[in-house]
């Protein structure tokens, strides 16, 4: 942070994916499910947030956050709901989601009118697979994305944080439903959580090569993407410059270490834990575990190297970086969806 990475960002950050909730709305959480990362963190308020923030950006300004609770299905909901519905309420900088169960559409409306009416609106939603208690590889998009959840976002045009189900946007099938829902339900803007889960590099790279991306209601947000060659890409198309978001993902983001994937393995977290469980992963990933730090630092510095090769003066330099840390996410929320590009 202090020789790479606090002088390189812009003073003021947004941070477009947060995880706030108070410990009383989770329920019990199985001795089996604690096994899980999903379980790692289940509460985080925003007086603690904060705290953390001052020491992990140093001298930065929480400017904006879009924060949703815990997206577990031990969750009380509306509980959850309630406590982002209070921050949205005192805090202008908090852009406070939604939770959507996909199972239970008319719930979540029911829940976004009876705030709307108490004077408090919700930026954007939250689906998310384990609120229909099954995995993300069996969760078909049609039940994550049902046809009642999309035709109330547009009507309401509202943003949706995409954790995407199966393996991500690599797979071309995924790519023809998103590019389906973007056309019948233009007023949806949707931001792709990590990079639209990256993990499996070579497919995302396709996937950010695509026509897909072309269509400006689409954005990428960056939390957990740590491999600069998917920034190189992101980066090689000028019009995605205006869509790339920055997000930790806190309190997911502390993880010491990075996200990693082989046909061996799956989809791992190595940190300064795991390289001690399981020191093959270091070998197999060519990892050095004393440069392992926050996740979210390694996200900036791939962020950081990628934009090096680009060859910008420092005008331009620092434009594009006050437009991924700050202003992208900011106007997430100051104007309607654009029509689709062609």
């Amino acid at each position: 942070w202090a020789n790479e990475l606090k002088d390189w960002l812009p003073d003021s950050l947004f941070d477009a994916h947060v995880h706030l909730g108070p410990p009383e709305v989770v329920g019990e959480i199985s001795s089996e499910r604690q096994q899980t990362g999903l379980t790692a963190f289940t509460h985080l308020i925003l007086e603690e947030i904060n705290d953390i923030c001052a020491s992990l950006f140093d001298g930065k300004r929480t400017a904006g956050m879009i924060t949703f609770g815990f997206p577990l299905q031990e969750v009380n909901i509306e509980a959850a709901n309630a406590y982002t519905a209070g921050l949205i309420r005192k805090h202008s900088h908090v852009k406070g989601f939604i939770f959507c169960n996909p199972g239970d559409v008319a719930g979540m409306v029911r829940d976004f009118r009876e705030w709307e009416k108490a004077g408090v609106r919700f930026h954007g939603v939250k689906p998310y697979f384990d609120f229909l208690r099954k995995s993300n590889y069996e969760t078909d998009w049609e039940e994550l994305l049902p046809t009642a959840l999309l035709e109330f976002m547009n009507g309401e045009e509202l943003v949706m944080m995409l954790h995407t189900c199966r393996t991500g946007m690599g797979e071309p099938r995924v790519q023809e439903f998103i590019g389906d829902v973007v056309d019948r339900y233009p007023k949806i803007k949707i931001v792709f959580a990590h990079m639209g889960r990256y993990f499996r590099v070579e497919p995302t790279l396709k996937f950010l090569e695509s026509d897909l991306l072309n269509c400006p209601s689409l954005h990428l947000e960056m939390s957990s993407a740590t491999v600069p060659e998917v920034y190189e890409r992101v980066l090689s198309r000028r019009e995605l410059w205006d869509r790339l978001l920055f997000g930790t993902d806190l309190p997911f983001g502390l993880w010491t270490g990075v996200e990693q994937w082989s046909q061996a393995t799956g989809p791992v977290f190595v940190t300064r834990n795991t390289a001690v469980t399981h020191p093959a992963w270091l070998r197999r990933f060519g990892i050095d575990p004393d440069r392992l730090t926050y996740n979210t630092y390694h996200v900036v510095k791939a962020v950081k190297d990628a934009m090096g090769k680009l060859r910008l003066d420092e005008v331009q330099s620092r434009a594009l970086r006050e437009k991924v840390f700050l202003s992208n996410a900011q106007r997430l929320f100051e104007q309607g969806c654009d029509d689709r590009s062609e």
